[in-house]
Formats: C-alpha cells, structure tokens, sequence
C-alpha cells in the first residue's frame, strides 16, 4: 500500500514538474526578443495559466541564470540569455516541429548515448538529453570521447524510426547539420572527415555517434539515437596527451556560447533534413565539406587508397584496378595528416 502511495506521489510531482517547465519555456518565448515589459497579467491570460503560475515560471528562469528584470506595475523584461544549459533554456529554442519532444538537462552524465537508448527503449517519445559534463563519453568503435565540464556541449537525440531508409545515414546527414549551424552561428569554415568528424583548420571539433534500437520481436530498428559532442573551446587543464595533437575547438578565445541556442538550432537543421532524407540532397553538401577526396588515406589494413567520391549511402568509393569499392564502414587516416 505505502508503495503504490510512493508510486501516486512520484507521477504526481513528476506531471507538476513537467507543467512547471512547459510554463517556463512558453514564459521565456514570450520574454526574449521584446523591447518593453511584459504584463503578469498578459502571461497569464495567454498561457492559461495563473499570475502565481507566471511567477513561479520567472523564478525558475532566473535560478537557471536567465537575467529576468521585474519592473513594478509593468511587468517583466528579460535582460540577458543564460549560459546555463537547461531545459527551458533549449526547448525555447526549439520548432514546431519538435512539439512534444522530451527535453533532460543533468550536470554530470556516463554518457548522454547511454541514458538517451534507455529512454527511447522504454517509450515512444522523442528525447533529448544533454549534459554539462560525461564522465564516459562515448565515441565510434568504443573510443572515449573527452567531455569535460564549461568547454563544450554534449547532447544525444532519440527518435523514434519511422523511415524507410537505413538509419546509418543519419550520420552524414548530422555532420551536414551540425557543420551548417557552426558556420552560420560562429563563421567557421566546417570539414568532414568521412564518416562522423567534423575538423576546422586540421583539427577534430565534434564526433557524432550514431547508434539504434532494435525491436525484439521483429529485429526492425526501433530507434535511433544521434549523439554529438562538440568542442566549443580548449578546456582550461588542456587536452590529454592522447588527443592532444588532433583536438581542436570551435573558438580559440574564452567567449561566452550560449548553448542552449547552439543545441535548439543544431536539432532543428536535423529536423529540417530529415523533411528530406529520402532525396539524399544534403549528401550533395556532404562531398562538399569532405576534405578525403582525392587525397591518400589509409585504411584499418593498411593499405593506401585515394577515395573518388562517396555514394548517397554514406560509403567511400575508391578504384581498385578496374573495380569501383564502396567501404561503408572502418576508419581512415589521411596519409601525412
């Protein structure tokens, strides 16, 4: 009896909790961009919610760093952006496209891969989980990927797989929007390096992850989870020897990033492609963007190849004697790179 209480409380706090946050992004929504005070009172009338609600929701932002001004009989005025990752903070930025999405914001992760695949195991909702620091951060192949606290944004997205294609082409499709948004947000002339890096000026920014679910029964994929990782600027112990001669960052600079915005328009450019995945037209963008074609690169064996091109399936195409090769998966190193 106590633990079907227990179980009543829990859901009931969680639901409550989840009102809190809906209030909270729809409040910053209609804070951000305004030049004057917005009413209590308009809030309220608007969200359908209570001017207790409103003002619970402008608490809340404020302990996520979002500098939200009270002017007496006037209202409220949002005075500047928070650099805290958090849940009102990306789902303010987030279309209409990704209405219902679940959006988790911890401090300290394993792995935002790790908790994403149990989520969208669990359910048919869409997920986000995001982390201000991995203490297992994962890469390809069973790599770590180093994710250190205040120096980058670390996110994993669940979606549930409705597509007739293979979700392994997920991956480029990520790199191509991923690279999008750091040049349109930073001006940042982004390369891919086949098949999930993304490189500015010869160094490793970002990694992408792309794993999925199966169902039990069917073995069709379920889900798939998109985790990227990316290095906004050098953290301040440096990077560990290991990867020291390869990382790089975003910014070279201590500048401020607000991550929030980073992660809703990376998601939304996700979105935006994946309208059109079945026409593989972002591919197009992605050979663009690849700084292996024509160049010596060496595969897991050994063995130096010059990739011609890559196949709207993602794989690398090289010349062997007559022969065309695809390669859809392995890594690659650039001969003298």
């Amino acid at each position: 009896m106590i633990g079907k209480i227990t179980e009543i409380v829990t859901r009931k706090y969680m639901w409550l909790t989840g009102i809190m946050k809906r209030t909270s992004t729809s409040v910053l929504k209609f804070l951000r961009g305004k030049n004057e005070p917005v009413s209590g009172a308009f809030l309220s009338d608007e969200l359908s919610v209570s001017r207790n609600a409103v003002w619970k929701a402008v608490v809340a932002l404020r302990e996520e760093g979002f500098d939200i001004e009270g002017i007496r009989n006037q209202g409220y005025r949002l005075m500047r952006e928070s650099e805290k990752l958090s849940v009102p903070g990306i789902e303010s930025h987030l279309s209409d496209q990704w209405k219902g999405l679940l959006v988790e914001v911890y401090d300290e992760l394993s792995s935002t891969n790790t908790l994403t695949k149990e989520r969208v195991s669990d359910s048919k909702h869409r997920f986000l989980v995001a982390a201000n620091h991995q203490t297992a951060g994962r890469g390809r192949r069973g790599r770590v990927f180093y994710s250190p606290e205040g120096a980058g944004l670390y996110f994993s997205l669940g979606i549930p797989w409705v597509y007739e294609l293979s979700p392994t082409s997920v991956t480029t499709l990520t790199a191509v929007a991923v690279s999008r948004v750091l040049q349109r947000m930073f001006d940042v002339d982004v390369k891919i390096k086949w098949v999930n890096d993304l490189f500015l000026e010869n160094k490793k920014i970002c990694g992408i992850l792309t794993e999925a679910t199966s169902d039990l029964e069917t073995g069709a994929v379920s889900a798939v989870v998109i985790g990227i990782g990316i290095n906004l600027k050098a953290p301040k112990e440096g990077y560990p020897e290991a990867i020291a001669s390869i990382a790089g960052a975003v910014s070279n600079c201590e500048a401020s990033f607000d991550r929030n915005l980073l992660t809703g328009n990376i998601v939304n450019e996700i979105g935006a492609l994946l309208d059109f995945f079945s026409d593989r037209s972002y591919m197009e963008e992605y050979r663009a963007r690849s700084f292996l074609l024509g160049r010596p690169v060496m595969l897991d064996s050994g063995e130096t190849i010059v990739p011609i091109d890559i196949s709207d399936e993602g794989a690398l195409i090289y010349r062997e004697g007559d022969e065309l090769i695809h390669l859809s998966s392995g890594e690659v190193r650039v001969v003298g790179f």
